[in-house]
């Protein structure tokens, strides 16, 4: 009896023991296997934007003073277009814009058919100035495709069919800019337009161009769609 009393001792020990040490392993392993699962499930694409982003907000719309304050966050741009012609400056020191410096980048951004200038909305700068923000590229240079366009420029493009162009398009308006930026691809700089929400975000693939306004907050992509060919078949 002393001998059965002892192994029935040690067979409960034991059992104490595995159900003891299974339990450790499910402490120690469940938020890890937890954490493992989630990221494994987690949206590529979202986990890549979230990484891709930097936290930087859309500053509010400032006023416009030929006094420029002291100190503040300078505001910077550097746009170029085709044929060579930049230009560079600061356009904004916290919440004061820059009169003059508003007025280069409006002649900057002029009809390029006719060379007829209007004022910018000093909104679409902070647009741009922000994009570049979200991207930790703050000193690159926008190439600027389309700035300003006149009624009569918009028409001509509409009736032409080699673009696009919208009967009331945000670019009439001096809202909008069609731009690329040398060394990050358009879909990139797609999505850091689209997180601001601070208005129409174009996506032109085969052009590798975004376009960006200030006005009502939507998106689209545009490509064309290529003729489909039949091919003939020889019949024996």
């Amino acid at each position: 009896m002393p001998h059965l009393t002892t192994y029935i001792g040690r067979l409960v020990s034991a059992r104490q023991a595995c159900t003891l040490a299974a339990l450790i392993v499910l402490v120690a392993g469940g938020p890890a296997a937890s954490a493992r699962n989630t990221e494994r499930h987690a949206h590529p694409r979202l986990h890549a934007v979230k990484h891709m982003l930097s936290n930087v907000a859309l500053p509010s719309m400032g006023f416009i003073s030929d006094e420029v304050p002291e100190d503040g966050e300078m505001y910077e741009l550097k746009l170029a277009r085709r044929g060579g012609e930049i230009v560079d400056v600061i356009y904004r020191v916290g919440d004061t814009y820059i009169p003059e410096a508003l007025d280069n980048l409006s002649q900057f951004l002029r009809d390029s058919h006719n060379d007829e200038v209007k004022s910018y909305n000093p909104r679409t700068f902070d647009v741009l100035h922000t994009m570049l923000a979200r991207l930790n590229r703050q000193s690159s240079v926008i190439e600027i495709l389309c700035g300003y366009r006149t009624q009569e420029t918009n028409d001509e493009l509409r009736e032409s069919g080699t673009t696009n162009a919208a009967e009331h398009s945000q670019h009439i308006e001096a809202t909008a800019l069609d731009i690329r930026v040398p060394g990050i691809p358009a879909l990139k700089l797609r999505d850091a337009a689209l997180s601001l929400r601070a208005g129409g975000v174009g996506y032109y693939p085969k052009g590798q161009f975004v376009h960006v306004d200030t006005g009502p907050v939507r998106k689209w992509t545009f490509a064309r769609r290529r003729a489909k060919h039949k091919r003939s078949r020889r019949h024996s």
